[in-house]
């Protein structure tokens, strides 16, 4: 009988560590560093030709409007 009350208590105590845990993850990331990455994330820009989403930083800048390549900027502008 004692072994299973061993048994029981090493369980209880694996369950409480366990949900402690979680609960010290869980506030890590404070309301003030999240809008730091909201402010630090990079702006994404539409391809108007085929409709992908890429970032500012690295899409193509012709007339005024941002492509994902030299290809879809040269078919865009040849409409």
């Amino acid at each position: 009988m004692s072994l299973l009350r061993l048994l029981l208590f090493l369980l209880l105590c694996y369950l409480v560590f366990a949900a402690l845990k979680a609960l010290a993850r869980g506030r890590k990331t404070k309301p003030a560093d999240r809008q730091a990455f909201d402010r630090d994330g990079e702006e994404m820009v539409l391809d108007p030709q085929c409709y992908s989403y890429v970032a500012k930083s690295g899409a193509v800048l012709k007339a005024g409007q941002y492509f994902c390549s030299q290809e879809c900027a040269r078919v865009y502008l040849a409409r």
